[in-house]
């Protein structure tokens, strides 16, 4: 039996999910360890090298035994007779989406599970392989690319410990720019429970129109978004989150308050996305189901807040439109585009609540 030592792990700053550097007689191995809040944990592996002789073939009777593989010799670019990492110069940086990890050793990358690890045979890369097998791809053609990711990554997390000035100048920029949306703001709430990373909703009123909207989320950026928008993941991975109604159902915001705080942190509990057109279930106004995220810069004419860019990153605000039983049934088997061209309102009355239905 293979002797197995943890020699280095962390857990993510946002996401539920560990990572440690497992080293035995015959291999080492990057594991990411996910613990998402709906879902069976499930884990996510690299290969980073042999530490003993390397086999001519695939040990296929260990791996059917649950012993993790060592790399075939001709698949290696370290010495054949296996190599052994230096456990103190060792460290993981977390991605900035809190969703992928890169073991460094010294100033040198040496192992990478990013986000999009685990399609297609792809479950990270490390120094030490040579061509792309599944147990690791060979390092070299994105290591430029990641090294720079990493470097990016570390300021990223860097800018957090600043004694808290970085949520002083974020929260002033957030009320600044919904005062100057609809004036001076009327009631601020803390929904952080003290933890990281700071977050509120606020309110206000506008023209008889009630809002409520969240600010401080777009602090952090989100797991999974440049899976789906391939070219242009800045534009879309940090957001807020509002909610806006007529004066006569204003009894509407206390519960969507409320609602609003507890699916915050989605993104980052269940490792994936909050984007224009999703849907989520909701029970906080008696016949209606669920709430529909539309993103106002995807839409015509909506009065909406302006954000300025963070970090280079766009921020968008998903305004919470509460669909009735049937409308979320008949999105659920149309998709949202559809349901757009359906819709009986125009855009900018589109995201305020009046009890009347959007379909």
């Amino acid at each position: 039996m293979d002797k197995e030592t943890i020699i280095l792990e962390s857990w993510s700053p946002v996401c539920n999910i560990q990572a440690f550097v497992e080293e035995t007689d015959k291999n080492c191995y990057l594991y990411l360890w996910f613990f998402p809040g709906t879902d069976n944990a499930y884990v996510k592996s690299c290969w980073i090298c042999n530490t003993d002789k390397a086999p001519k073939e695939l040990d296929v009777d260990g791996m059917q035994n649950g012993f993790a593989p060592s790399m075939p010799e001709e698949y290696i670019l370290h010495d054949v007779n296996g190599i052994h990492l230096d456990h103190d110069s060792l460290d993981l940086i977390w991605f900035e989406e809190g969703d992928g990890a890169a073991l460094m050793q010294g100033e040198e990358l040496i192992c990478v599970i990013p986000g999009w690890s685990g399609y297609k045979g792809f479950m990270g890369y490390s120094a030490y392989a040579k061509g792309m097998m599944p147990f690791a791809w060979e390092l070299t053609e994105a290591l430029a690319l990641l090294s720079e990711r990493v470097a990016k990554s570390k300021d990223y997390w860097k800018s957090f410990d600043l004694d808290g000035e970085y949520w002083n100048v974020a929260q002033k920029q957030h009320i600044d720019t919904l005062n100057a949306f609809f004036g001076n703001y009327q009631k601020y709430y803390a929904i952080d429970n003290g933890e990281f990373p700071p977050k509120a909703l606020i309110t206000g009123e506008k023209d008889e129109i009630c809002y409520c909207v969240t600010a401080g989320v777009s602090l952090l950026v989100m797991p999974a978004v440049e899976q789906y928008y391939y070219d242009n993941p800045n534009d879309f991975r940090r957001i807020e989150l509002g909610y806006a109604t007529i004066k006569k159902y204003e009894g509407s915001i206390q519960p969507m308050l409320s609602y609003i705080s507890s699916i915050t942190n989605i993104p980052w509990d269940e490792v994936t996305f909050l984007g224009h057109g999703h849907t989520i279930p909701f029970q906080g106004i008696k016949g209606y189901s669920a709430v529909w995220l539309l993103n106002a810069v995807l839409l015509e004419d909506i009065d909406t807040p302006e954000y300025q860019d963070i970090q280079g990153d766009k921020v968008n605000l998903l305004w919470l439109v509460p669909l009735k039983d049937s409308e979320y049934e008949w999105i659920k088997e149309h998709g949202s585009e559809e349901a757009l061209e359906r819709c009986k309102k125009a855009h900018d009355k589109l995201i305020v609540f009046d009890g009347e239905g959007v379909l």
